[in-house]
């Protein structure tokens, strides 16, 4: 269904099962999964393709042109996953040539009202982020990861799965998978056990064990972080092996 005040480019096929609200644009090149519902106002931009059951509230914009200097109007895209929500007066930007050329946010994903997702920004599947969080370009989160409210991401920082960082914080700094963050600067404070054990078949409990042994040894044990990520990489826990592929010692902070 298309309001009658709504404009949708001619070229864009519109499933009969997705919704077009009141005063929404709907640019040409712009792709629209089946159950899509668009609220009042939103405005979706041309290299945007939003999968099925995706729903959008008024007043967001999708897809706008990356706000770096170096875009020179490059076509470049924004995809947006099944079963999103998508609030108020969000802002996702698309990607650029030199980031790779797209904005990705995956199946499942909570964005809270007054967000920003700059561009080439990759969002995990059932991530959550809360009312007003800001993210500059590059951003990485990691599947069910949670970011609290008003919580700003400096670009190309990256949270892991599973993380927790709170709310109102800023993070200039890379958060392990799995952990807790927090403070002004950002600090670590444990293992995100609520998150863990709701994905009880990902996370039996001897592999819990093993995540907070790992994190003992990081944090809490006193040796050269450098040594005890080699011994990380050895062992049992990938998630933490992957992470610490892509981030040198130096990067860890301790609480």
């Amino acid at each position: 269904m298309i309001h009658v005040s709504a404009f949708v480019h001619p070229s864009v096929k519109i499933p009969d099962s997705a919704v077009v609200g009141p005063w929404c644009l709907v640019d040409e090149g712009a792709e629209i999964g089946e159950g899509v519902v668009l609220e009042s106002r939103v405005h979706v931009y041309g290299g945007v393709n939003i999968k099925p059951e995706t729903h959008v509230y008024d007043g967001a914009v999708l897809g706008a042109p990356p706000q770096d200097l170096k875009y020179a109007g490059e076509e470049t895209r924004l995809e947006i996953g099944a079963h999103c929500t998508i609030r108020e007066y969000c802002t996702l930007n698309r990607g650029t040539v030199q980031g790779g050329g797209c904005t990705r946010v995956g199946d499942q994903v909570l964005i809270m009202a007054y967000s920003h997702i700059g561009h080439d920004c990759q969002i995990g599947r059932g991530a959550v982020i809360a009312n007003g969080c800001q993210f500059g370009g590059h951003v990485h989160i990691g599947e069910f990861a949670t970011i609290g409210g008003v919580t700003a991401i400096q670009q190309r920082n990256q949270v892991g799965a599973y993380a927790f960082v709170g709310g109102t914080y800023k993070v200039d700094r890379d958060v392990p998978p799995c952990t807790k963050a927090s403070g002004t600067p950002i600090r670590y404070c444990g293992l995100n056990l609520h998150a863990l054990r709701l994905h009880p078949e990902e996370f039996p409990e001897e592999r819990i064990r093993n995540l907070e042994q790992a994190y003992r040894m990081l944090y809490r044990s006193g040796r050269p972080a450098s040594e005890v990520i080699e011994e990380l990489k050895k062992g049992p826990e990938h998630l933490f092996q992957a992470f610490f592929d892509d981030h040198w010692a130096g990067s860890i902070v301790r609480p």
